[in-house]
């Protein structure tokens, strides 16, 4: 079941595919940001890094270790996932989050 803070932040601020009273099934990002992060940590990332609503429609370059560790074990990805089959759409809100996050720590 998704916590109704984390699905606040994470859904529908950055999720193009949030639907509510979906809260049965949520995306692996959901999972590893609301398992390794506090509200105050996510709040803070996403402060520090700047995120803007628009984001939901970003398509991000593949990250093939980004899309194993948290595509491949989601609840959508059984139906097929648009970005991780072909990159025909943009990925989830938790997905993104977790990418800028990934691409901020990681800059040369």
């Amino acid at each position: 079941m998704k916590e109704t803070i984390y699905t606040e932040i994470i859904c529908k601020g950055f999720c193009k595919y949030y639907k509510e009273g979906s809260e049965e099934l949520h995306c692996n990002g959901y999972v590893f940001l609301r398992d390794n992060f506090t509200l105050r940590e996510l709040k803070t990332m996403i402060e520090m890094l700047r995120l803007k609503r628009d984001i939901k429609y970003k398509i991000p370059e593949r990250d093939k270790g980004l899309t194993s560790l948290l595509c491949r074990k989601c609840d959508f990805f059984v139906e097929g996932c648009d970005y991780a089959d072909n990159q025909s759409g943009p990925p989830c809100g938790g997905f993104l989050i977790v990418n800028l996050f990934a691409e901020h720590l990681f800059q040369p």
